[in-house]
């Protein structure tokens, strides 16, 4: 029996990839004639199976775009169909469900099912960790987990105001026995402890205009700043750090304000952001007064002039023109979703919870 007219057969099944059938098939063909073995029959119903599966990608294409149209072709198979699959295999775009519902804790597979429908968590995407050798430890991996899914998250859903209620970061990582067999990837993801999550967060830059995504890189560049805030709740605590950190605050928006004037805008755009890129600038002159506070209380005052420049109102009114998600997320919700917190406070911190791979 020719092995590869078995994979032929398979793989038109299957249908992940529609021309490998096809090229299976051919060869087995081939082999078949020339060596007298068995499995024609299989070869041809996979070239079949294959050739349909191809015309229906290039239909699929065709109908919707190249890139929509193959996006959504591999959304269809990667998260409208239900099936186990192993968490050393998880996909960006995956939506799964996690047995018993728990998340916090070792899994060695998940049941994938539609994003449209109810679930657990969907997949945001996922990073290799730098660390060679010996298993760096649970703590470790977490810490590094909670700062790059962060990038990661906000990448897949660039709007974090649409993220719906409840749905919070969250992240597998490797255990001492995947990590011992070379997996030293972690998977970023969207969760809910509390219930489940019901159609896909995903907002990226294949789904946004030219203008969203300017607006969006701007305004997660600023909360990714804010979120860099010391630890301590009081600046008298640590003045040295929070100084440092408001010159970075100044940097950042001093970039962005500078990024969004020189965007072209569609007609119309500008004049709906201008007072979103006015208080940038504003809130940029007095981050940089709190960076040379002679003392704390200069410092609250400074920054909390700063917070006050940026309006959220601004930023809604901006929102609203863009076609945007125009209703603030909780503080409590989302990573980093909070204000700059003039006396001290941090912007959030991005850190979620996690499990572990099983093998």
């Amino acid at each position: 029996m020719s092995g590869l007219a078995v994979g032929s057969l398979i793989a038109g099944i299957l249908c992940c990839i529609p021309p490998l059938g096809l090229i299976l098939g051919a060869v087995a063909l081939g082999q078949i004639k020339k060596k007298g073995l068995r499995g024609k029959g299989l070869a041809v119903a996979g070239v079949v199976l294959s050739v349909l599966s191809t015309l229906l990608l290039i239909v699929s294409i065709a109908t919707g775009g190249l890139s929509g149209g193959w996006r959504d072709f591999k959304d269809g198979w990667n998260g409208s169909v239900s099936g186990t699959r192993n968490t050393l295999d998880l996909r960006k775009g995956d939506c799964f469900d996690v047995p018993g519902g728990k998340l916090e804790r070792e899994v060695l597979s998940v049941r994938i099912v539609p994003c449209k429908g109810k679930h657990d968590a969907e997949v945001s995407g996922s990073f290799r960790l730098n660390e060679s050798g010996a298993y760096p430890g649970a703590e470790a991996i977490s810490t590094e987990a909670d700062a790059r899914c962060w990038d990661v998250e906000q990448a897949y859903a660039m709007d974090s105001w649409k993220i719906p209620a409840g749905a919070g970061p969250y992240y597998y990582t490797p255990s001492p026995k995947s990590w011992a067999l070379g997996d030293h990837t972690v998977t970023c993801a969207f969760a809910s402890e509390g219930g489940k999550l019901e159609g896909s967060v995903r907002n990226d830059a294949g789904t946004l205009d030219a203008d969203q995504l300017a607006f969006l890189k701007a305004a997660n560049d600023v909360e990714r700043t804010l979120a860099k805030a010391p630890d301590e709740d009081r600046v008298e605590d640590d003045l040295p750090g929070f100084k440092k950190w408001a010159g970075e605050m100044t940097g950042t928006l001093g970039l962005d304000a500078e990024d969004l004037t020189a965007h072209t805008w569609a007609a119309g755009k500008l004049a709906s952001v201008q007072a979103y890129i006015d208080g940038m600038k504003t809130a940029e002159m007095e981050w940089v007064k709190a960076s040379g506070a002679a003392d704390a209380d200069a410092f609250y005052l400074h920054s909390g002039a700063a917070d006050k420049a940026m309006k959220q109102a601004d930023e809604i009114a901006a929102r609203a023109a863009l076609g945007l998600a125009t209703t603030p997320p909780s503080t409590d919700e989302h990573p980093g979703g909070g204000g700059s917190g003039g006396a001290g406070g941090s912007g959030g911190t991005g850190s979620g919870t996690g499990g572990s791979k099983s093998v």
